[in-house]
């Protein structure tokens, strides 16, 4: 995955929604700057789990 796009999805999920824009910023700064001492790509490991119920009248 090229490191902008990376960038682009990674303040979506989770606690970064709850950071001050400035904190972001400083956050993504340095993911980028890992990134590109990876030589500015990499693959993403993640596993997606979706949880269904059904609810019933009581």
């Amino acid at each position: 995955m090229r490191a902008i796009a990376w960038l682009d999805v990674l303040p979506t999920p989770g606690a970064l929604t709850g950071l001050p824009a400035d904190a972001l910023a400083g956050v993504l700064h340095e993911v980028g700057t890992a990134i590109d001492v990876m030589g500015g790509h990499f693959t993403p490991r993640y596993t997606n789990v979706a949880v269904s119920t059904v609810r019933t009248a009581s």
